[in-house]
């Protein structure tokens, strides 16, 4: 083989090199499908002021329940069941004494709880969430 041939192999093997890692450089950077985060939206029913003894206590417990939905037509399941969904947040917050309902762990706690006792009430994944925008115990 001759100078010019091993020279042009050279040139051609490094040109045919460098293509190949450009295209794989830029499709793995600048190709890259673009994480977009859905928004979902969510529907608030609120259940409105309860207020209930604390067990084993003289302590009231005043709290503004609202139930965060995934679906609009849920809330048409709720407001029928007002009354039993109020009931059954009562009886759980009745249950509750000073040491379960205190800090950030009592209160997370009590809102799985309440959770599951409106989903056996409106049987629905679509309910997402209970939130305490007022919570006090006196």
């Amino acid at each position: 083989m001759t100078v010019k041939k091993v020279m042009l192999f050279s040139i051609v093997g490094f040109l045919v090199t460098a293509i190949i890692f450009g295209g794989v450089f830029y499709f793995a950077v600048y190709k890259t499908p673009e994480k977009t985060v859905k928004e979902v939206k969510t529907f608030s029913y609120p259940i409105g002021e309860l207020y209930s003894n604390v067990k084993d206590s003289r302590k009231i417990l005043k709290a503004n329940v609202v139930i965060e939905t995934l679906d609009e037509k849920i809330q048409g399941k709720l407001e029928p069941n007002k009354s039993k969904i109020t009931n059954s947040i009562l009886e759980v917050l009745r249950s509750k004494d000073e040491s379960s309902l205190a800090g950030e762990k009592g209160q997370q706690a009590l809102r799985t709880e309440v959770l599951k006792a409106v989903k056996q009430i409106v049987d629905s994944d679509k309910i997402t969430n209970v939130y305490f925008v007022e919570f006090i115990v006196q």
